[in-house]
């Protein structure tokens, strides 16, 4: 089921740790600024970039508000704390499209 292994990376995001979080993507991950535009593609460039944001942000935790389910897709709306020095919250929303149990594409929605 899809919503498995979007679950099992939001739990290794929140616990910063790298392998399991990049356990749950494929090799050739793409991920993308809604709707098209390609930001990152492959575990090399995705590793770098999430080893970095778990480094400078330790405090960093994603919950997730809402959760819909459909088929190969997951979309998430979270709330992301942890990141900002006034203590702010960001608001995010990904989609992520899952194969044989790995996710193969990300899709951020931005405002």
């Amino acid at each position: 089921m899809a919503n498995s292994v979007v679950e099992r990376q939001l739990q290794a995001y929140n616990d910063k740790n790298i392998d399991l979080f990049m356990g749950c993507y494929s090799e050739d991950v793409k991920i993308y600024d809604f709707p098209d535009t390609l930001t990152m593609e492959g575990q090399e460039a995705m590793r770098s970039r999430y080893q970095k944001l778990f480094e400078t942000y330790p405090d960093m935790l994603a919950t997730v508000d809402k959760r819909i389910i459909h088929g190969k897709y997951v979309i998430d709306h979270e709330q992301i704390s942890g990141r900002l020095a006034d203590g702010a919250i960001l608001e995010a929303v990904a989609m992520y499209e899952v194969k044989d149990d790995i996710i193969i594409k990300v899709w951020f929605l931005r405002n």
